[in-house]
């Protein structure tokens, strides 16, 4: 049970809130990219909702604010309203939705050589914020250097577009972008996945990820070839903090079946990716993700990896794709409708915890000690700032699933 208080502390994002400063201090993935050689694919998800004012689905959703076609794209990240573009070099910007000048949307604007402009009037942007041009001004007027803009850094990598939305370091650059392997890695086949706008809060879609025990229950029932996968035993987990989050190892004793997962701070999931029944065994690996738009409402998005061995991909049985959004619509429903009927932001002060909740207050606490952190002025666990190496982050030693061992 929480305080409404300490509830408040983790769920609010917006800007200036002690949650939404520290979620700021991380990149975040905020869309898929349209370019790269990814698989791309979407989860549609036709349960209707509401989103700023307007009726849709979780899937259409997902198309206006998580997929980029390379124009002005309007998108919401820890509730400020943004736009994401690519400028006449084909760079990826991100900037404050609406002109200061007189406030229209860059949704219109126009592409530049080296920003975008005002469809209103043409006030123009770098990807830095810094105003280029105001046609309309005398041409030796120097107000267009007393002007700047909201703009935030965007990388581009593993097939998706990351955003840092805090504070920049001295020399006026970001914390490196952490190249962890199941998006950083060259050596497979990578597939991109959109799992939809969800109205509900990212904190309790996070808490999902270290709730071990839900497995064997909410998808032990009706749920397909997933079930061959997880029986009905309920797992017995631990839960370990460890460098960059938690570690969780699920065994289930009476199948045999160990698997370990790993939630990497602030939102990840870095999980075994197991194939369809348990029938097909090679390496496979995931990630999730979960986006803040704002306090009720979370983009998930999924990367799924599969990697060469010895120098080899695998020949799939017919029936199995490198992707897993068809793989798992019972799967992802089921935990759909668990987190969403919460509530938007759901009531922490009247829950009853207990033993098997061990990871839910271990990520609780791991929370309010990153809000802590930045509150005091250092950057929470995880963060690292100075030059990039270029190193992947191997967690493929970590996380293991005895269904994905093969031998070659």
């Amino acid at each position: 049970m929480l305080s409404k208080d300490d509830n408040d502390l983790i769920t609010r994002v917006g800007p200036g809130t002690p949650a939404g400063e520290w979620l700021r201090r991380y990149w975040h993935p905020v869309a898929i990219s349209e370019q790269g050689d990814a698989i791309r694919t979407h989860w549609d998800y036709a349960k209707p909702m509401i989103f700023d004012g307007e009726p849709g689905t979780v899937g259409s959703f997902a198309d206006r604010l998580g997929n980029f076609t390379g124009k002005p794209t309007p998108v919401k990240i820890l509730g400020e309203e943004l736009v994401l573009f690519r400028d006449g070099s084909g760079q990826p910007g991100l900037i404050g939705r609406y002109c200061p000048h007189r406030n229209a949307s860059f949704e219109f604007g126009r592409i530049e050589p080296n920003g975008i402009s005002c469809c209103y009037h043409g006030w123009t942007f770098d990807r830095a914020g810094k105003c280029l041009a105001m046609p309309a001004e005398p041409a030796d007027s120097r107000f267009k250097d007393k002007v700047t803009h909201t703009a935030y850094p965007v990388r581009e990598m593993g097939g998706l577009l990351w955003a840092y939305m805090g504070p920049l370091d001295a020399n006026g650059e970001p914390p490196v972008l952490p190249r962890y392997d199941v998006y950083a890695r060259e050596d497979g086949i990578r597939a991109v996945e959109n799992f939809g706008l969800w109205p509900a809060n990212y904190f309790q879609i996070c808490e999902n990820s270290v709730d071990q025990t839900h497995t064997a229950i909410l998808h032990g029932g009706v749920g397909g070839e997933r079930r061959d996968i997880w029986g009905t035993e309920i797992p017995k987990t631990t839960w370990e903090p460890i460098e960059l989050g938690i570690k969780a190892t699920a065994k289930r004793p009476g199948m045999n079946y160990n698997r370990a997962s790993y939630f990497i701070l602030p939102t990840m999931n870095r999980l075994p990716q197991p194939w369809p029944g348990g029938k097909f065994r090679w390496p496979r690996f995931s990630a999730l993700w979960r986006t803040p738009v704002d306090d009720t409402h979370t983009m998930v998005f999924s990367v799924c990896f599969t990697p060469a061995v010895d120098g080899k991909l695998p020949e799939l049985p017919a029936g199995l794709s490198f992707d897993i959004t068809d793989q798992l619509l019972v799967h992802r429903e089921q935990d759909y409708q668990a987190i969403a009927s919460q509530g938007r932001i759901t009531a922490r002060t009247t829950e009853k915890l207990a033993t098997s909740d061990g990871g839910v207050i271990l990520l609780r606490k791991l929370a309010m000690d990153g809000i802590r952190a930045v509150q005091e002025g250092r950057d929470p666990q995880g963060v690292r700032r100075g030059s990039d190496t270029g190193a992947i982050i191997d967690l493929e030693q970590i996380v293991e699933d005895d269904l994905n061992k093969i031998a070659i």
